[in-house]
């Protein structure tokens, strides 16, 4: 990861200020500092959140907040326009017209036209340090804590009330209003109990706190900065990665792990992490059409069967606790109905195999039939809307993902186009290669098109759960005697492909 994007989506909020009986050599010490961590910081591609009001200075004209150094260090750094917010400025629109002198309201003015800063108004007759530090900390991802007093304390302690990450400096500077030892105070609490300050990585980042010195620093300030901007990066890291999947895939076979991997951009040299019971899962991010990120987690059962599936199903939700659930993989469709290569999306899942023995020889078919959420229902709907984006979408997904599909193979249809389609899929035990029988499920349902041997136990070990729950299946045979394997890989990458289009731009992630 480099430098450049180590911050992205991270604000930083310094929370702080500098008494008016402070040497002018730590002031200028403190604040050199905030030149070089705002230089990292934007290098980073992180921003800041900052209050904004007047400046209190010394007799000697040093200022005792930092705010207004972190303005005009980015006023510095970004001369010209910008298509990213840089600084969250919280101020009322009072304040901003009598208490900032002509200069600081140029700045001000000019970060905000060059669409580098956004104002976020707070209202004067509710503008008290407690709700400034409210708002700051609806926008903050992470806390720098230097000098100050209670302001400081009450900033880290909203900020560990929302697990989010405190870091406190050491240098020695009083605070404005002469009300205690802020920063300090955190640092003390921080060396005791680090995992309620870094919730993550608190124990590794205060052995390295004495490296962060700012009172008896061996280190330049640069290098400083630096460090600090990577610990916030391995925290953020840590918390991602302890956070539950917001979608689990769930494959079968083999060809149908390899195909996802490929889907989600797993290259072969990520390791896998391993459940309490063995199973082994890959985690992937997929970039969504809103910008946000949706985390997924990719396993496999190794091998067929409803009830593998049902088993290891149920276990992966008890551990891993996501929010969502697909199973994607290959499946067979009736021959007339389907098309090689063809993605279906199930909107019903028949367990076909429930039976009674009755009197006479004869057997009595009780199969068990399960239909999509409603939720479900509309994300498809929205998904399958617009067929013109839809298909140009897929096609160049296809062209990246190296799927081409034959005219034909042998006397076999291959699809020709890249559109998905619903379909009822039955789902047995039993490797389908007879099309009679195939086709003698109709009269179970008569929509039922695909069989395959899985989506019955994963969905419901998914009701179990509560769980939303979908499937995307690939058709890689007809489920007769000409089934083999051939067709295997392009239909698992077909679903795959297919599924990771599906959860960046329809699949709601609610939890």
């Amino acid at each position: 990861m480099s430098n450049s994007s180590m911050l992205t989506n991270g604000c930083i909020l310094l929370a702080g200020s500098i008494s008016n009986s402070t040497d002018d050599a730590q002031i200028d010490k403190a604040h050199t500092f905030i030149d070089a961590l705002v230089k990292e910081v934007i290098d980073a591609d992180g921003c800041f959140v900052t209050y904004c009001s007047a400046e209190p200075v010394n007799v000697n004209q040093k200022p005792l907040l930092f705010d207004w150094t972190v303005l005009r260090a980015i006023n510095r750094l970004i001369p010209g326009d910008s298509t990213k917010v840089r600084l969250k400025i919280i101020a009322s629109r009072e304040r901003v017209q009598n208490r900032m002198s002509k200069e600081q309201r140029q700045i001000f003015n000019g970060l905000i036209a060059r669409g580098i800063a956004q104002h976020i108004t707070l209202e004067e007759d509710i503008l008290t340090g407690s709700n400034v530090g409210t708002e700051q900390i609806e926008h903050a991802t992470a806390m720098i804590t230097l000098g100050g007093g209670k302001g400081v304390l009450d900033r880290a302690h909203k900020m560990m009330k929302q697990s989010l990450p405190v870091l406190p400096l050491d240098l020695q500077l009083g605070a404005n209003k002469e009300d205690g030892d802020g920063a300090l105070k955190v640092l003390e609490k921080f060396h005791s109990d680090p995992l309620k300050y870094m919730p993550n990585t608190g124990g590794e980042v205060v052995k390295i706190l004495p490296s962060l010195s700012l009172e008896d620093s061996v280190l330049d300030f640069t290098k400083i900065a630096k460090r600090i901007v990577n610990i916030f990066y391995k925290e953020e890291l840590a918390r991602v990665a302890a956070l539950p999947p917001d979608v689990l895939i769930l494959t079968a076979l083999p060809v149908e792990l390899a195909a996802a991997k490929q889907a989600f951009g797993i290259a072969e040299d990520i390791q896998h992490t391993t459940t309490n019971i063995g199973v082994h899962f890959w985690k992937a991010p997929v970039i969504r059409s809103n910008s946000e990120t949706a985390h997924c987690a990719i396993a496999c059962f190794g091998g067929p069967g409803n009830v593998d599936a049902a088993s290891i199903t149920s276990a992966l939700l008890s551990e891993l606790k996501p929010s969502n659930v697909i199973m994607l993989g290959i499946g067979a469709g009736m021959r007339d109905k389907c098309a090689l290569g063809e993605v279906i999306i199930a909107e019903r899942v028949v367990a076909y195999e429930g039976a009674a023995f009755i009197e006479g020889g004869k057997v009595e078919a009780r199969p068990e039939s399960t239909r999509l959420g409603l939720r479900s229902r509309q994300d498809i709907s929205s998904y399958l809307s617009n067929e013109e984006l839809l298909r140009n979408r897929l096609s160049k997904i296809y062209k990246i993902l190296n799927i081409t599909f034959p005219e034909q193979v042998e006397n076999d249809p291959v699809v020709k186009d890249f559109i998905p389609k619903t379909s009822t899929v039955g789902s047995g035990e039993k490797l389908m290669r007879d099309p009679d029988k195939f086709m003698g499920l109709r009269e179970l349902n008569g929509k039922l098109e695909v069989v395959e041997m899985e989506g019955a136990g994963v969905f419901a070990a998914c009701a179990n759960h509560e769980k939303p729950v979908m499937m995307f299946r690939g058709i890689s045979d007809f489920g007769d005697s000409t089934k083999n394997n051939k067709f295997h890989k392009l239909a698992a990458t077909a679903a795959a492909a297919v599924t990771v289009d599906y959860i960046a731009n329809s699949l709601t992630l609610y939890s």
